[in-house]
């Protein structure tokens, strides 16, 4: 009887090493894809709380002839686009408003590009940032 030496089943550690290296190129490639795609979602949501403002704006105006100069006003808070961003009325007159959104915490360390988006009574759109008044910061492309 010929006595082989017998191979053990599993895994040998080259193979389980090349199994992390892949795995770790593809998380370096897929968290900041994500990342990205979160600071847009966030932003779509200072967007959502902007026009929401607005909206109020032009009820307060009907009401009383002139535009709120705060968001108590409004019945709305500076919190209204989530964690990510502060609201506010930047100036409001009798002629016209300007309501802003400013990025904070994690959303103004990843959204240099955009670090404020603002909305005039006219329905200007304006926005600060690395680039000022990026078209892509309210989502439209160049």
């Amino acid at each position: 009887m010929s006595t082989r030496p017998r191979r053990s089943d599993g895994f040998t550690l080259i193979e389980l090493l090349v199994t992390l290296v892949i795995i770790a190129i593809l998380a370096a490639i897929a968290v900041p894809s994500y990342r990205k795609y979160v600071v847009r979602a966030n932003r779509t949501d200072a967007q959502r709380a902007l026009v929401d403002l607005a909206a109020r704006q032009e009820r307060a105006f009907y009401s009383t002839n002139t535009y709120a100069k705060s968001l108590a006003t409004l019945a709305s808070s500076s919190s209204a686009a989530g964690a990510n961003y502060t609201v506010s009325v930047a100036s409001a007159s009798s002629t016209g408003f300007v309501v802003t959104a400013t990025a904070t915490g994690t959303q103004q360390k990843s959204d240099t590009q955009c670090q404020t988006l603002s909305l005039t009574n006219t329905g200007a759109r304006t926005s600060t940032g690395t680039t000022a008044n990026d078209p892509t910061c309210w989502g439209l492309s160049k």
